[in-house]
């Protein structure tokens, strides 16, 4: 059970991050680094599922209630449908 709990977590974690962008070359010059700031837009609820912070580039999205909840991947807004209130309750709090 341990194993197939950690499996899923596992494929979770890496549905997530289906939409980070690809290594540059080292050809491309190096952009300098921003600097270390809250990547979150304010006014907004990161994932409900794996807690990621909202980011612009986020394509998925729900209305539940009078709310829009943004997901960073396909498989993230999956799990939310399936039980919207467990997660809306988190974020609430």
């Amino acid at each position: 059970m341990k194993q197939l709990i950690l499996t899923c977590s596992v494929l979770l974690a890496l549905a997530c991050n289906q939409n980070s962008k690809p290594a540059e070359t080292k050809d491309a010059p190096m952009p300098e680094a921003p600097v270390a700031t809250e990547t979150a837009v304010s006014d907004k609820w990161p994932d409900p599922v794996c807690e990621m912070p909202y980011d612009t580039s986020y394509k998925e999205w729900t209305v539940y209630g009078k709310d829009t909840i943004h997901f960073c991947s396909i498989t993230c807004k999956e799990v939310f449908l399936k039980k919207p209130e467990k997660y809306m309750a988190k974020l609430k709090k």
